[in-house]
């Protein structure tokens, strides 16, 4: 019998953007099959496929986190607006949502 994992986030998207899967102790509970990315060329800011408390993100959904002025925080993106988003485009979420 073959294991298989269904990952919210492809192959080709994790090439594409350049995504790092992150050895980074962030302060959240994650889905114990989650994984979560370092976003290239923005420092503390993570890709996940749960959200902040360990709840797996939807199909085709993901979880843009990062460090806002009172902690870990974030907002749910779908994957396809993270293949899409260039990093000002995701540059411009965290700095509009960073008061959190």
């Amino acid at each position: 019998m073959t294991i298989t994992e269904d990952y919210n986030i492809d192959e080709e998207t994790i090439s594409k953007i350049g995504l790092r899967l992150s050895g980074e102790h962030i302060n959240a509970q994650i889905a114990p099959t989650a994984r979560v990315f370092e976003y290239p060329e923005l420092e503390k800011v993570f890709i996940m496929e749960s959200d902040l408390y360990g709840n797996p993100m939807p199909k085709d959904s993901c979880f843009l986190a990062f460090y806002g002025h009172h902690g870990l925080i974030g907002k749910p993106i779908k994957v396809e607006t993270l293949k899409n988003a260039t990093v000002e485009d995701i540059k411009k979420i965290v700095i509009s949502n960073e008061e959190g």
